[in-house]
């Protein structure tokens, strides 16, 4: 698919794997690239089914997201599922709840340092090279994982990027992660593109604050 769209992709297309996402400004210049879209297919033979095509659309679910006019949100689907989501109570709900909410991390402002309780708890048990089993509750890892359902269920709609205005990166590094923001100022306005967050490896974390805060930057 990618060679078929090759040219426009990232212009007036985006593809993953076999969907694709047709963006344009306004109305009329959408028919213009669903035409090219077309066109490029059918030269190669390649059909569409109906049933699972969306057409001239304000909104759309996309790889558990929701794209809109206004920018980017998680699924409101998933964001529920993730609100019912129970306490932890095995090794694996904890890895299932990271998995969940990591795929979701860039619309978290510090998503390495609130989750950090869960992800140490994590590493010592497969450290410890354990089989799957009950874990024991920690008030840092309830605070956590509270954190985490409340910090996607208030998560920012964020926005693309505007190539044509000037980029901003802020970063941050405490005593165990490292956190980035990216976003952009127009219009009397600062729009968030994307939050950023990782935590330490053992060697990162005797650096010096300087050093880590260079750290942030290269990473």
């Amino acid at each position: 698919m990618d060679i078929v769209l090759a040219g426009i992709k990232w212009q007036s297309c985006l593809v993953y794997i076999d969907d694709i996402i047709v963006f344009s400004p306004t109305f009329e210049q959408h028919v213009h690239d669903l035409s090219i879209v077309f066109d490029r297919l059918t030269n190669t033979g390649l059909t569409l089914k109906a049933s699972k095509c969306d057409f001239c659309r304000r909104e759309l679910k996309y790889l558990g997201h929701l794209i809109t006019t206004d920018g980017i949100k998680p699924d409101p689907g998933l964001v529920a599922s993730v609100q019912l989501f129970p306490q932890p109570t095995k090794i694996k709900d904890i890895q299932s709840f990271l998995g969940l909410t990591g795929y979701y991390r860039k619309f978290i402002k510090d998503y390495a340092k609130i989750a950090e309780p869960l992800i140490s708890q994590l590493r010592s048990h497969q450290k410890s090279n354990r089989a799957m089993n009950h874990i024991e509750r920690s008030d840092k890892c309830t605070k956590a994982f509270e954190e985490l359902k409340t910090a996607l269920t208030q998560a920012p709609i964020l926005q693309t990027p505007n190539f044509n205005e000037p980029f901003i990166l802020e970063i941050d590094a405490c005593d165990y992660g490292l956190g980035a923001i990216l976003s952009q100022e127009y219009d009397n306005q600062q729009f968030v593109i994307a939050y950023a967050s990782r935590t330490q490896t053992a060697a990162e974390r005797n650096y010096f604050p300087t050093e880590k805060e260079a750290l942030a930057i290269y990473w």
